[in-house]
Parts: C-alpha cells; structure tokens; sequence
C-alpha cells in the first residue's frame, strides 16, 4: 500500500466515527469497470458525492483538516 493511501485510510476510519450520517465505500482498483465509470485513476482518490451528483474530488490528499472539510462540505 503506498504512502498516501496508508494514511488516507487512517483519517477515512476516523472519518466513519465522526460522520455517522455519511455512507463510505472503498474498493480496490482490480475492479477496473467501477474505476473506469468513475474515472478514478489512482488509488489514493477520494470522491464526495450528495445526491448522486458529484461534489469534490481529490487525489492523494492526506491532510485531516481538507479531507474533513471534503466531506462536511457535503453535509
């Protein structure tokens, strides 16, 4: 697992206990269909979405605070 993605998912868990009201999903990028339909191309991407319509996308963002802002943006 690289870097961005070993700390990524530490916040991510945190995230999970803070953010009860927030459905996170995850997957591995074997699945190349659902990369492909969301256009992900690393890992390390982390997508918002409300209402299936997207609202932010970062990539190998490992920063607490701009992750929380991400999702609460979304609230």
């Amino acid at each position: 697992t690289c870097y961005s993605c070993t700390k990524q998912v530490k916040i991510l868990d945190e995230a999970k206990e803070d953010f009860e009201d927030v459905l996170f999903l995850s997957f591995e990028q074997k699945n190349k269909n659902i990369a492909k339909l969301l256009g992900i191309n690393y890992w390390s991407t982390i997508i918002v979405y409300k209402n299936n319509k997207e609202l932010s996308r970062t990539i190998g963002e490992t920063n607490r605070e701009k992750i929380y802002s991400q999702i609460d943006a979304s609230q």
